[in-house]
């Protein structure tokens, strides 16, 4: 009897951190006035963008950084900041860094280069955590302020995410992302 109570408690908590495996990855804080806002290309890069704007527009940051595209423009020209640029990854990184922390360790770069110690990280949702957590590792030191920011104009999944293709795949793919990164920054 006690096997098979230890059994349901296992598979109840296992279904618990099923149900809500997305939360953790939703990070989200108020923006606020800062320097510059970061923002990080992918396949909802068009959602990401506007809200980057939109951010730049209520006066939260004076500065656009485009890491991937190796750009920081001033607030009223954001339109110029990804204007017949085509990506490109760095050759000076190891080849096991995955993208996104690339694109931090460049908008630290951008960042340095004009003095700016604020940022505003957008990016969709369900990326959020992973980027604080790569982050908080790249800008380290009390000079720097860091806020994440989720885009508006695209919406986390919620409740039954388990049940959608798409969403496993985006929750599945996050958690891989964010155990990669701890695994290879021990292999450093």
């Amino acid at each position: 009897m006690r096997t098979f109570a230890a059994a349901v408690v296992v598979i109840l908590a296992f279904a618990g951190l099923v149900v809500y495996a997305p939360s953790y990855l939703f990070y989200a804080d108020p923006p606020r006035k800062s320097d510059a806002v970061v923002l990080f290309l992918g396949n909802e890069y068009k959602e990401r963008r506007a809200e980057a704007v939109k951010l730049i527009g209520e006066g939260y940051a004076a500065y656009l950084v485009i890491p991937a595209y190796g750009r920081m423009v001033e607030a009223g020209k954001h339109g110029e900041a990804s204007r017949n640029v085509v990506p490109s990854r760095p050759s000076h990184y190891p080849v096991v860094y995955e993208d996104t922390h690339v694109e931090i360790i460049e908008a630290k770069k951008l960042m340095d280069r004009k003095g700016l110690t604020s940022a505003i990280f957008v990016s969709s949702p369900h990326h959020m955590r992973r980027i604080k957590l790569i982050a908080d590792r790249v800008f380290i030191g009390g000079a720097y302020v860091t806020t994440f920011v989720p885009t508006r104009f695209e919406k986390p999944g919620q409740g039954f995410w388990f049940l959608r293709e798409s969403d496993i795949r985006k929750v599945t793919s996050e958690y891989g992302k964010i155990l990669w990164f701890f695994l290879y920054r021990w292999m450093k």
